[in-house]
């Protein structure tokens, strides 16, 4: 039997993906003469750069069990939008091309990239979790978050060089999430979970939006995926929905389309950006609004196509990643079997 998915947790995902839109939007505005639309993004990266660590962090919470016949539906699904969207925008460059038709080797969504690598991992992450003691586990978490989130926060030297947008990040949130899920079993008092989080985005607020307002540039230094503020203010979010246990067939069907919106995200503000000018609204005071109810409209649109693509080609896709899925296991075993007659001595 089918364990229903937690409607809390989806509604956090839900609430994630619109906070990435919404960063991703005031990237794409200039608003480098508009003080308070400045002061707002530093305000938004603040909140809204948790999303990617709430995905890691529910990952390792509910533990990935590695499907190579689901992760093979999710390769076609962003290979359909990604050549649909990149032809959709008329760009035909060979490179542009190339990278449509290999998304996930060439790194066009780098967490897509990072999370297909975590699923492989994540059966070695799994078992490695359980067969240690709560204490050496710890211990490990501990060095691993010194190095990948206290020296690039307070250092500001980022060992991977990637701003906390890489697989040892991944690695990191995923075995914080599972040991959450294994030991921290009682529920945290909201007030508590609130506060720290108000408290840790104060922090990146008042650092970041000193560093952007005096050099005139919007700065993020510690608003990245490897700061310990973001990192924290992430397990809060993780533990305060955990508080509230209900379920929501609606809310549930619109989480799935989450990694789609991911995808799409991007082809569609391109899009939109011909007809809809944000740029013309930059200096208005309820900029800010607009932006919002912008990366709403890109959240619905991007989920209604995701649900079109699933009635038109959810039969085919199934069927064909059952037929890849069952001919690289065989192609798998017969190079397991070569590769231990190889071994064998004569």
């Amino acid at each position: 039997m089918t364990q229903k998915r937690a409607s809390n947790f989806e509604l956090l995902r839900l609430l994630c993906i619109l906070g990435i839109i919404v960063m991703h939007t005031f990237a794409g505005i200039d608003i480098d003469r508009s003080v308070p639309n400045i002061l707002w993004n530093v305000l938004c990266d603040s909140v809204f750069n948790t999303g990617v660590t709430c995905f890691v962090l529910l990952s390792g919470y509910f533990g990935i069990r590695f499907d190579l016949q689901k992760l093979i539906r999710l390769d076609l699904m962003i290979l359909f939008f990604t050549v649909s969207g990149t032809l959709a925008l008329g760009d035909f460059g060979a490179k542009s091309l190339i990278k449509a038709c290999f998304p996930i080797l060439t790194g066009r969504y780098w967490f897509m990239t990072c999370y297909f690598a975590l699923c492989f991992l994540a059966p070695f992450l799994n078992r490695a979790a359980e067969r240690m003691t709560q204490v050496y586990f710890r211990r490990l978490l501990l060095t691993l978050l010194f190095l990948f989130s206290v020296v690039p926060t307070f250092g500001y030297y980022d060992i991977m060089r990637d701003a906390g947008k890489g697989l040892a990040n991944f690695i990191l949130s995923y075995l914080i999430g599972r040991y959450l899920a294994m030991y921290h079993t009682k529920d945290t008092p909201a007030r508590r979970l609130l506060c720290i989080t108000a408290g840790s985005t104060l922090c990146i607020f008042a650092a970041d939006g000193f560093l952007t307002l005096r050099s005139g540039a919007i700065y993020t230094v510690f608003s990245r995926d490897c700061s310990l503020f973001i990192l924290t203010s992430a397990v809060c979010l993780l533990l305060l929905f955990r508080r509230f246990r209900f379920q929501s067939a609606v809310i549930n069907r619109a989480a799935g389309n989450v990694l789609a919106v991911y995808v799409l995200d991007e082809f569609l503000r391109t899009l939109l950006e011909r007809y809809i000018p944000l740029n013309d609204y930059r200096f208005e005071w309820y900029f800010i609004l607009l932006v919002f109810a912008y990366a709403l409209f890109v959240l619905l649109l991007a989920m209604l196509l995701n649900e079109l693509r699933r009635f038109l080609l959810g039969r085919p896709e199934a069927w064909l990643s059952q037929k890849l899925s069952a001919f690289l296991r065989r192609l798998c075993s017969a190079l397991l079997r070569r590769l231990k007659a190889d071994a064998e001595p004569l």
